[in-house]
């Protein structure tokens, strides 16, 4: 069985037999870890070790699908193998448009996946879908590209107007398919700016800059996984550093969306917000 994997250079192997972690700082159902090691037991699919960030082994159960081994290997085992790296990852979609690194940020279901999907329909460039690796270089934060595909759901590809037909569903009993997105794997992309959606009541969309502090709490509320800190104590205390340089070198934005826009309404609505910005911020350049 070839599992994928957004890391090359990891080892994954499939075992017979459970493995354990003998000194744990942190258990809850189904999770256990401390700062090298990761393990994540669930009915029905596989028991989950990873450790040191470069090695992963599991225990399939009876009858999994090799669908549902990688939605956890491509999720929560993925978090715990960037964490045990100390590479910071976040919670959020990423796209290029117009030069601009964007990271799309909020609670599962939000629409992440769709809106992000939706500006690289429309001449945007994917770099990443749920789970995005942020490294600072010369102090600048950037997206790690490591994603090839987009995990949509059945009327969100009806609104783009795609056919799921042909594709992968990742489970069989829900409506979510994988959709494949060209991507130059591996590249490095500036973070420009990082958009936090949020489902309200009002019947029109609210954008709202954060500041000061503000940036700093909304940035790690976004951490994948961020539960798993609690465990990883050495992680933690390099995000600090980290999610500081963030705050400091990138524009957040808070966006409130109605239940019920449309992917496209909502779509425009940012991409009118990041052209005013660009001249705002062209006009300034020309100035000085």
């Amino acid at each position: 069985m070839q599992l994928r994997f957004p890391i090359k250079n990891i080892i994954i192997q499939l075992k017979s037999v459970k493995k354990d972690i003998a000194e744990p700082n942190h258990c809850y159902p189904s999770v256990c870890l401390n700062q090298h090691e990761f393990l994540l037991d669930l009915d029905g699919i596989a028991c989950f070790y990873a450790c040191n960030g470069n090695y992963i082994e599991l225990m399939p159960y009876a009858n999994v699908t090799q669908n549902a081994l990688e939605l956890y290997l491509n999720g929560s085992v993925y978090g715990a193998i960037l964490h045990q790296r100390k590479n910071l990852p976040m919670h959020g979609s990423c796209f290029s448009f117009q030069e601009v690194g964007v990271m799309i940020c909020g609670e599962s279901g939000v629409g992440k996946s769709s809106l992000t999907a939706s500006f690289c329909l429309n001449g945007a460039d994917f770099l990443t879908d749920d789970i995005t690796p942020i490294f600072i270089k010369e102090g600048k934060p950037f997206i790690w590209a490591i994603s090839d595909r987009i995990k949509l759901w059945s009327d969100s590809l009806q609104q783009l107007n795609q056919n799921e037909e042909e594709l992968v569903r990742i489970v069989p009993e829900r409506e979510k398919f994988y959709f494949p997105m060209e991507s130059d794997k591996g590249e490095e992309v500036a973070l420009d700016h990082v958009f936090v959606l949020q489902i309200h009541d009002k019947p029109i969309v609210k954008i709202q800059e954060l500041k000061g502090v503000e940036k700093f709490t909304a940035l790690r509320n976004e951490i994948y996984r961020k539960e798993f800190l609690q465990g990883m104590p050495e992680s933690e205390a390099v995000y600090l550093t980290q999610l500081i340089a963030i705050s400091q070198r990138v524009k957040i934005t808070k966006v409130y969306r109605p239940a019920d826009i449309s992917i496209e309404q909502l779509r425009l609505e940012l991409e009118k917000y990041i052209l005013a910005f660009l001249t705002k911020q062209n006009a300034a350049e020309a100035v000085v």
